[in-house]
């Protein structure tokens, strides 16, 4: 029944010469992780920092689900499933791995979503635009069928899961602020939730199935690479908001100029670090790191730079500038 939903939305872009191709490639990438990353980043850094703080934990938290369930159902993409299926080129070439359940619907309603709830700090859509987000995040999951590079199930799974973390998130991150330690104790967890994916996706068998030219359908060393990201990217979350919330304490209650500058510095040295940080993977697995283990630290340090090391740097630099007007 999922393929035939597919073939019937495929038959659809024939029937239209691909009317809404271009539209819907611009939906989903509303829900890639390159995209949701900025949108966390000027919510954060410039305007809500506990607003921030839940979409970024909802986010990861997805992810490392995310990646336990990829490489446990091990579902191939629609198109190896059935041959009559033929998505979009564009979504396809991005489309790589597994296929269940989907990360763009799971980054969709990890921050949209997250977005349009009321988490009580002070960030608090309209309901119009409550509305309108939520419609987005359907729409994203819908792109990525209509696109022919998932079926229904991934899609819904993946909204469930993603539901079921954000009302975690809402749980977890006020024990934070009420309980003594419990932060660290998130920490912990969160940190060794991330390290048993990396020991998992390492050691666990995948199957091994050849397309008609001969070629492996889908690598288990580059499924196990995806997780390893995962995880340093979850372990950087973190240990940086731990450290960040413990030992750094900025505020986006500052004034206007402040956040803006905060927001520009933060913004253009992450992008600048996220530019350089596969050429410095490339290097540490060369130098014997391995290409999972080099991947997981370079996205732990991009993380950890964007929670915690960005807004510490900016805080010192402020700090300094008052000291020195003080002293003339």
């Amino acid at each position: 029944m999922d393929i035939n939903y597919l073939i019937l939305l495929q038959n659809f872009r024939n029937a239209t010469g691909g009317f809404l191709d271009a539209f819907m490639e611009l939906i989903t990438k509303l829900g890639e992780t390159s995209v949701i990353v900025i949108a966390i980043g000027i919510i954060y850094w410039g305007f809500n920092k506990k607003k921030g703080i839940f979409l970024m934990f909802s986010l990861y938290t997805n992810r490392i689900i995310n990646g336990f369930i990829k490489i446990t159902a091990c579902v191939y993409r629609p198109w190896i499933r059935d041959a009559r299926i033929k998505p979009v080129p564009a979504a396809q070439a991005d489309a790589t791995g597994y296929s269940f359940p989907s990360g763009h619907s799971a980054n969709a309603l990890s921050v949209w979503g997250g977005l349009a709830v009321d988490t009580k700090d002070g960030l608090k859509c309209p309901k119009w635009l409550s509305a309108l987000l939520i419609i987005l995040v359907l729409l994203i999951g819908f792109s990525r069928n209509y696109l022919g590079v998932h079926t229904p199930q991934d899609v819904v799974v993946s909204l469930v899961i993603g539901a079921a973390v954000l009302f975690l998130t809402s749980k977890l991150i006020p024990l934070a602020d009420e309980k003594k330690n419990m932060d660290l104790w998130i920490m912990l967890g969160g940190v060794a939730l991330c390290a048993l994916l990396i020991l998992y996706a390492a050691l666990k068998s995948y199957p091994v199935d050849y397309a008609a030219d001969g070629s492996v359908i889908v690598e288990g060393s580059k499924m196990a690479v995806d997780s390893f990201k995962n995880a340093g990217m979850g372990i950087g979350f973190f240990i940086g908001w731990f450290i960040e919330r413990r030992f750094i304490k900025f505020s986006t209650d500052d004034s206007r100029t402040e956040n803006i500058i905060r927001l520009v510095f933060c913004m253009f040295t992450y992008i600048l670090l996220d530019k350089v940080s596969g050429g410095a993977a490339s290097a540490l697995s060369k130098a014997g790191l391995g290409d999972g283990f080099a991947k997981a630290v370079m996205q732990f340090v991009c993380v950890f730079y964007f929670v915690a090391g960005a807004p510490a740097i900016v805080k010192l630099f402020s700090k300094f500038l008052i000291k020195n007007k003080s002293e003339k």
